[in-house]
């Protein structure tokens, strides 16, 4: 009987969270499907020091964004410079990320995963010469988001639970600081994506309520815990806002021009 009773139980959570594991099953997907290219497609005698095809015309290269390839502050969030970075990468993003959308909803989790992205790439772009790759970014973002969920409801989530989270996102970040020596990754992109995460986190974020009705959420201890979301539109107006600040850096500071 109770082995019917958790199988339910389960499939409840399943349904509950489809969009949640279809989410990052999609990004992962990308990020694999992208490194596969990478792989596949070796390029040799790149002015750029890249050798693949994605790498190539994908990676942030300060000039040729001046140019006007500004798809490149974007595109270097799915590339990554080989397996152990996507494999950070991928294990964050299972990690924290359906911890993300399952706390902040799908949408918003996706509006942060981008947000973090293209502030990454542009504070590199602003910080460093050197072409660089930024798949790491959006996960930081994602680190950060989560980080600013459990500060704004620390009254009502499991601090155990938070513990062991927040010892892998140091685990994660210390690995990442030894990656970006040995490949083509900017640490401030890293801390650009952080910061993004916790600010848009901080306008976005949900807040968990103690209710007598039951509603979407589990029961604890005679307690109905209610998640207030931020709505799609809030989230998407509050993004557009974000884009428009970064956008602005643009404007105020020069950024260094690569020496090929």
């Amino acid at each position: 009987m109770e082995s019917k009773i958790d199988d339910a139980e389960g499939g409840r959570y399943l349904a509950d969270h489809a969009s949640d594991f279809y989410l990052i099953g999609v990004l992962a997907s990308i990020n694999i499907a992208v490194l596969l290219f990478e792989i596949a497609t070796p390029v040799k005698n790149s002015e750029f020091a890249l050798f693949s095809i994605p790498s190539v015309y994908g990676a942030k290269v300060n000039n040729l964004i001046l140019t006007g390839e500004w798809w490149r502050l974007v595109t270097p969030m799915f590339l990554h410079s080989g397996i152990f970075h996507i494999s950070l990468s991928s294990w964050v993003l299972f990690t924290f990320g359906l911890e993300v959308s399952q706390e902040y909803g799908s949408f918003t989790c996706l509006l942060i995963y981008l947000l973090g992205g293209i502030s990454g790439n542009l504070i590199s772009f602003l910080h460093t010469s050197s072409p660089t790759v930024g798949g790491t970014g959006p996960v930081f973002a994602l680190i950060g988001a989560w980080l600013i969920y459990q500060v704004q409801n620390k009254d009502f989530i499991a601090r155990e639970s938070s513990e062991r989270m927040f010892r892998k996102g140091i685990i994660f970040t210390a690995l990442s600081f030894v990656v970006s020596s040995f490949g083509p990754i900017d640490d401030w992109a890293h801390f650009a994506a952080a910061f993004t995460g916790v600010a848009y986190g901080y306008v976005t974020c949900p807040s968990l309520q103690v209710k007598d009705a039951s509603s979407e959420t589990c029961q604890e201890d005679g307690m109905t815990l209610i998640r207030q979301y931020a709505g799609p539109c809030k989230s998407l107006v509050y993004f557009s806002i974000f884009m428009l600040l970064l956008s602005s850096l643009l404007f105020i500071i020069e950024p260094p021009l690569d020496l090929i």
